[in-house]
């Protein structure tokens, strides 16, 4: 029979692999229901704080998963109806939503540019999905969730991991 350690350490590397399908797969609702059953277990070898942070991140980013997916339907069904597209090309990049031709505005984004100060209008890229779970991947460790570089550069400093650490081996 499996020790607790082993089963964890198999759940944690399925729910990576589960996330890295997600992201090169379009039909995906099958493993994001397993992705949600293997996040209702048990991790006990993982500081509580961080798989509060885990969590919370897997729902971010299923969160946008979500908004990409509108997204992509409406790719799906701008494509069966015809478009021209102008003359000189679509450019990657523009500075005005009135430049852009009316029938290609979906496929564009708006960021801001510090630079130039000002907001510009990107085109889509079709891999919207890659890296998406970035985070919650980086955190998955060998049998355990640890504080990534990632996960610092979104959250700070691990000062309440560090402090459940602490307590963790008073009480032991």
């Amino acid at each position: 029979m499996a020790t607790s350690e082993e089963r964890q350490k198999a759940n944690l590397a399925r729910m990576k692999e589960i996330m890295a399908k997600i992201e090169n797969t379009t039909n995906d609702f099958d493993i994001i229901a397993e992705l949600h059953r293997l996040l209702r277990k048990q991790y006990s070898h993982s500081l509580k704080w961080h798989m509060i942070v885990f969590k919370s991140e897997v729902d971010s980013c299923l969160w946008h998963l979500e908004n990409i997916r509108k997204k992509e339907i409406e790719i799906e069904k701008r494509k069966r109806r015809s478009r021209k597209e102008p003359k000189e090309g679509l450019k990657e990049v523009y500075y005005d939503s009135s430049e852009i031709p009316s029938a290609f505005k979906l496929d564009y984004y708006m960021v801001y540019d510090a630079e130039g100060n000002q907001y510009k209008w990107l085109k889509c890229t079709l891999n919207a999905r890659a890296n998406i779970f970035a985070i919650p991947k980086s955190m998955i460790g060998e049998c355990k969730l640890r504080w990534s570089e990632e996960a610092e550069q979104k959250w700070g400093e691990d000062k309440i991991g560090q402090i459940e650490l602490m307590e963790r081996s008073i009480c032991n």
